[in-house]
């Protein structure tokens, strides 16, 4: 992610600790996210992903070091955290009691929003979520992705710039899954600025731009690495026609040895890919799959810690 974009937030030697004489949970740590972005936050349990994601959206304060939000300059972090951050954490934070649009209702008017638009957030926030067949169903009764969609529209009720999801979609069904994935591409889309922890690597390949590995506290990786997608590379008996380019949907690269890459960011892309390339198969040499290397670099990185 280019750098030109706005800094929506900025780290600079942040530190954490719950107890004294015991190791911190955030430790010394530095990274900026610039506006549009999806940052990944990965490591093993009890890395400090949560913690630093509480440090980030205001839950917590930093005891060395700096948080701040340098698009927001004119207003004090906390009126920023209150009208620009949000967390969707991994718990329900809802009302079970209470319908779902009662309980955006309620998280609406506690926010710093002008009363005269919660009315229209409340109903950007249902649409958005998938939420408008069970708008007067009490919270506690709806299935696990309908309570994971609620967590994420409450968020969004406050309209906000920069958002926090603390694995949104753990336990939960595909169908479900696929649906929070949509959302976060389209929040992604509009310019939002999304701060994201799974265990789940292909969520983070399909969804996010950079990565930061956590492991005791720190970055292990000491920078923000990009993501590399998935990548098909063959090479033919003769160099490809412009009409049988024309037949992929992706872009084709041309590579120094006279091979050939293609690009893809899904399953329907690779499937696509693999039929044009059946058609041409009397002119392919060579073909390979090199999958992304997040997987890999995860095991590298933290195969003794999960022992």
């Amino acid at each position: 992610m280019t750098q030109l974009m706005p800094i929506m937030l900025a780290l600079k030697q942040v530190s954490f600790g719950y107890k004294a004489n015991m190791p911190l949970s955030v430790d010394n740590i530095s990274f900026n996210l610039v506006q549009g972005s999806c940052t990944a936050i990965l490591g093993p349990n009890g890395a400090g992903k949560s913690t630093l994601i509480s440090l980030m959206s205001g839950l917590l304060t930093a005891q060395t070091g700096h948080i701040s939000y340098p698009f927001y300059s004119q207003y004090t972090t906390k009126k920023a955290i209150a009208q620009k951050v949000a967390l969707v954490p991994q718990d329900f934070a809802f009302y079970h009691e209470l319908s779902v649009h009662d309980n955006l209702a309620f998280f609406v008017s506690i926010s710093e929003k002008n009363r005269s638009l919660h009315s229209n957030h409340i109903k950007s926030a249902i649409r958005a979520c998938g939420l408008d067949d069970v708008t007067n169903k009490m919270a506690g009764s709806l299935s696990g992705g309908y309570k994971r969609r609620l967590n994420i529209a409450i968020a969004l009720s406050k309209q906000p710039d920069i958002i926090f999801l603390d694995e949104p979609t753990v336990g939960i069904d595909p169908l479900s899954r696929d649906a929070i994935i949509n959302l976060l591409l389209d929040l992604k889309q509009q310019g939002k600025t999304l701060v994201y922890t799974s265990h789940l690597l292909h969520e983070v390949e399909l969804l996010c731009d950079e990565v930061v590995f956590l492991n005791n506290g720190k970055v292990v990786a000491n920078e923000l690495l990009n993501i590399q997608k998935p990548s098909l590379n063959f090479t033919t008996v003769k160099p490809l026609s412009p009409t049988q380019i024309t037949l992929f949907t992706q872009p084709i690269t041309i590579l120094e040895n006279g091979g050939h890459q293609l690009k893809v960011s899904n399953s329907e892309q690779l499937a696509s890919a693999f039929i044009v390339l059946a058609n041409l198969s009397h002119d392919i040499k060579t073909l390979t799959f090199s999958n992304s290397h997040i997987e890999q670099l995860y095991r590298d990185l933290f195969s003794e810690s999960s022992c």
